[in-house]
């Protein structure tokens, strides 16, 4: 009789762990696009993937690519650009179809780089 009775905790627990998150995907934070590695697209993400995503995904993006290239504690400068000014440098890089296999991150970090020189 044990065992039949442990034997059915087993299986709620199992039905139950199997569930998951009964979260709305609306109430989920949104990701970048791109593939994701190691929790983060920003050493994958590409122009293609740019211009199949959403605004939030592109927002998410930027988000990501600059924790990504500013860690803190970092040795030497860490220049970052600001969001609008990011999210519209994405827009015209990746505007043309011959940009499609353009890394984002390395149109970010060289772009971050001129940036006090623009100043």
């Amino acid at each position: 009789m044990r065992r039949a009775g442990a034997g059915a905790l087993a299986v709620v627990a199992v039905a139950l762990a199997a569930c998951g998150n009964d979260k709305p995907p609306s109430d989920a934070e949104a990701t970048g696009v791109g593939q994701v590695r190691a929790g983060s697209v920003a050493s994958l993400a590409q122009c293609s993937d740019w211009n199949a995503g959403t605004e939030e995904e592109r927002r998410a993006t930027v988000a990501d690519i600059r924790a990504q290239l500013n860690q803190a504690g970092a040795d030497g400068p860490t220049p970052e650009l600001p969001d609008a000014e990011a999210y519209d440098l994405f827009e015209r890089a990746c505007s043309s179809d011959v940009a499609a296999g353009l890394r984002l991150y390395k149109i970010y970090a060289r772009a971050a780089a001129f940036a006090p020189l623009a100043e």
